[in-house]
């Protein structure tokens, strides 16, 4: 009976363990082949590939236009850890690589899907404001074949997973979920805007610019709903960490309320310049009042907890 047992203990933890696993490599783009110096050069980033056109990659190894915060394509953390890729979603039907131009990323599964078995998907996406337009249908579909450069996903129009709303919030970023059930043994993924410029919505912040751009991270599927829930990357999300800002928006005083001890607070503007940084006694409250020079608008707070960061926004206003 014991002997029995045990093999039924292993056997749970087993099937516990697979059924956690995230099918996607390298799915917080942390793990690179060489550190990125130039744009297309997703191939920097281990297990993933180009799918079309020339997608970037972002690291905070760089110390140029590919660096993580400081890119040349609009300030923005990783939603966690150092890395976080970067696509064109769209550009105007007349710009010179226009009309349709896309471009996608992609990667082969850890292990194809098992026909019949339902999974469960999710992504993270960030608006870079620098270029001007903002639009939906970024989404992620799967295949049995894979693509590269020049043989780019064809845009059917549809996708296993896109966001039906124009996405523009450039200061925090937007997770994007879904499942389904296998109907084909699929062995890759990709990750763009599969519908052409007829079926995409647009909205042109930046009147003289011609293009829109996305950043992308923590991509995730899984056999298990709490695991694909739960994952955030290697950052705990605000909700996990129960944090409380408040007032806000505010005009003076900020008050800060954890579930965790944090350590140290950063407050950062629209162009990421830090306009207030303070190292403090590991707490779970903390008050700090804004600098006198600062001005109304969007800002970011960055907290320190546990050797990791949650990013939040703060309106202030006058």
């Amino acid at each position: 009976m014991k002997h029995l047992l045990s093999i039924l203990f292993i056997f749970i933890l087993s099937f516990s363990s697979k059924a956690q696993q995230n099918l996607v490599p390298n799915p917080s783009f942390e793990d690179t082949v060489y550190c990125p110096n130039a744009t297309n050069q997703i191939d920097a980033c281990q297990h993933w590939l180009n799918f079309g056109n020339s997608p970037d990659y972002f690291n905070a190894c760089d110390p140029t236009g590919l660096n993580v915060p400081n890119s040349s394509f609009g300030f923005q953390y990783a939603h966690s850890g150092n890395g976080m890729a970067g696509i064109y979603a769209y550009r105007k039907p007349f710009a010179p690589s226009g009309p349709n131009y896309r471009e996608f990323i992609g990667a082969q599964l850890n292990s194809p899907c098992i026909i019949g078995t339902k999974y469960f998907v999710s992504f993270y996406i960030n608006y870079a404001d620098v270029l001007g337009i903002a639009i939906d249908k970024l989404g992620i579909n799967l295949s049995t074949v894979s693509f590269d450069s020049c043989c780019k996903p064809p845009l059917t129009n549809s996708a296993l997973l896109y966001t039906d709303s124009i996405l523009k919030d450039s200061l925090l970023w937007v997770r994007l979920e879904t499942s389904f059930i296998a109907d084909s043994a699929y062995k890759y993924l990709e990750i763009g805007n599969f519908f052409d410029d007829a079926n995409t919505d647009t909205l042109h912040l930046i009147t003289l610019y011609d293009a829109a751009y996305y950043y992308i991270d923590d991509v995730c599927i899984t056999t298990d709903s709490l695991y694909n829930q739960t994952w955030t990357g290697i950052i705990k999300n605000s909700t996990q960490q129960n944090i409380k800002i408040y007032p806000n928006p505010t005009n003076s005083i900020v008050n800060l309320e954890a579930n965790n001890l944090f350590d140290e607070i950063e407050l950062i503007n629209f162009t990421g310049t830090s306009v207030l940084k303070e190292e403090i006694v590991p707490s779970k409250r903390y008050t700090f009042v804004l600098p006198y020079s600062i001005e109304n608008g969007l800002y970011l707070i960055k907290i320190k907890i546990k050797n990791a960061f949650s990013i939040h926004k703060l309106i202030v206003q006058f």
